[in-house]
């Protein structure tokens, strides 16, 4: 760069990040999500702009109201999954390149996966809760080894809804519990799945599973995938793990088959209507629940501006990144 531009970030970044930002010469400023764990709105975000040639994002909503705010605006880079947050069409608009960063919580999705599945079946959760709240004994004396028991994962079907990339990696953390693992994706075929597991239908591993895994977005195809009827063709000793989205099942449906006891049970980490959770919920004692933790991991902000930074490289070289969302902006420039 013959001149530095400035880089504005309101994501949690990298310190590495952030030096190799100013290597390809940005002066750099943090402000918003990234400090202050408090998005900033339009309002206080327009301010911001001028000037700004670089924009890295990771909550904040980059509106075209933003967008036409930042005349100098070469870059958007959004630490998501994909660019959600972000107006492409105003950005490809104005030619702006827009980056996410897919896959940049696959690792911490998946080992957060295998934490819940462990803690739900064996019943890790209530057992902790109870020694807290009651002491060592159940029932005035009786020993807990009988009422906390669950079942062991050796052996047991693992059923994959979506097999992306949390989902393979998850499959490739439960081969060391020898668990058979059967995959449904409308999107790979058995050799891109490779030995990570078997496809199969969607009502094979509803059938088959011991435990079943989301691992999908909403989309048209996907919301209130499992309702009441799929649901019902479940194992009545399956557990349910969803670290995806709230939407692929049907709350009602859902919980209707955990209260009766139609289910086993569940480990949620997303609900209907973050933050808030229905009262009902805290009243099962055969879920275990979590605030949307599965990508609260020390290393993904580590992995996603190294992701943007990589990107930003391949930008400046002349060449199209791997995470564009809209390579039609560089067309003209190939």
């Amino acid at each position: 760069m013959n001149h530095q531009k400035r880089a504005l970030i309101t994501a949690e970044f990298d310190p590495v990040g952030i030096a190799r930002l100013a290597e390809m010469g940005y002066v750099v400023q943090e402000t918003g999500w990234g400090q202050t764990h408090r998005p900033l709105s339009a309002e206080e975000l327009i301010p911001l702009m001028p000037g700004t040639s670089l924009l890295i994002v990771e909550v904040e909503q980059i509106s075209a109201q933003v967008i036409a705010a930042a005349p100098e605006l070469e870059v958007i880079a959004t630490c998501r999954a994909g660019p959600v947050n972000v107006d492409v069409a105003a950005a490809t608009a104005r030619g702006i390149p827009v980056l996410s960063t897919p896959g940049r919580n696959a690792d911490s999705v998946a080992d957060f996966t295998v934490g819940v599945m462990l803690a739900l079946c064996r019943n890790i959760h209530r057992a902790e809760r109870h020694l807290r709240q009651n002491g060592w004994m159940v029932h005035g004396d009786e020993l807990p080894y009988f009422h906390f028991r669950g079942p062991e994962v050796s052996g047991k079907t693992l059923g994959l809804i979506g097999c992306g990339a949390i989902g393979r990696a998850f499959a490739r953390r439960v081969r060391g519990f020898d668990m058979r693992v059967l995959v449904t994706d409308p999107y790979i075929d058995q050799a891109s799945l490779g030995g990570l597991g078997r496809l199969a239908s969607l009502e094979t591993v509803l059938t088959q599973a011991d435990f079943l895994s989301l691992h999908v977005p909403v989309t048209a195809e996907t919301k209130g995938l499992l309702n009441a009827d799929r649901l019902g063709m479940m194992k009545p000793t399956a557990y349910l793990i969803n670290t995806a989205r709230a939407a692929v099942v049907d709350e009602d449906a859902l919980f209707a088959a955990l209260a009766s006891g139609r289910l086993a049970g569940a480990a949620l980490d997303v609900f209907w209507n973050e933050p808030e959770i229905a009262p009902r919920w805290l009243t099962l004692d055969n879920v275990l629940l979590t605030p949307h933790l599965g990508g609260a991991a020390d290393e993904v902000k580590v992995h996603h501006s190294a992701m943007v930074v990589e990107d930003l490289h391949t930008l400046q070289a002349g060449g199209v990144p791997a995470r564009l969302a809209n390579p039609e902006v560089l067309t003209g420039a190939q």
